[in-house]
């Protein structure tokens, strides 16, 4: 009995020490992630998705005129989704920053994936902003205000 007991307590150390060594050698060998940049992420796309900010901007600039005209710039949530858009512009100007700045092709990948999210978060914030202008419907009731 007391030669069983010794064997199975070497044999969960043997155990132990295997997994620990399959463990490190994963946390040694971390895995980088490989993102092949196809030929869309070159300088050409850097200048088209600064050329998209700035119709973004244009844009943005547009429906605030069209706001203050209505009248309705002065509501928190209006100032709240203009400030959401500006956020989300600011964040693409520093994303295609860093794209530009970027060396290796894993960089290089990272922030052409990241400008294209950033990109369509601006350009649904624009949107849902663009909802403001439009006039009020006749049947629908106008909610309160403060």
């Amino acid at each position: 009995m007391d030669n069983r007991v010794r064997n199975l307590t070497l044999l969960y150390i043997a155990l132990m020490v295997v997994g620990a060594a399959i463990l490190a050698s994963f946390v040694w060998r971390k895995p980088r992630y490989v993102v092949s940049a196809s030929g869309a992420t070159s300088a050409d796309s850097i200048a088209a998705y600064e050329q998209r900010i700035g119709e973004l901007r244009v844009r943005v600039d547009s429906l605030k005129a069209v706001l203050a005209r209505r009248g309705v710039l002065e509501g928190v949530g209006v100032r709240l989704r203009i400030s959401q858009v500006e956020q989300h512009l600011n964040q693409l100007r520093e994303s295609v920053r860093i794209w530009r700045s970027a060396h290796d092709q894993y960089g290089v990948g990272q922030a052409y994936r990241e400008c294209l999210l950033l990109y369509g978060n601006a350009q649904s914030a624009c949107q849902a902003l663009s909802y403001d202008t439009l006039p009020p419907d006749s049947d629908s009731v106008r909610a309160p205000t403060r």
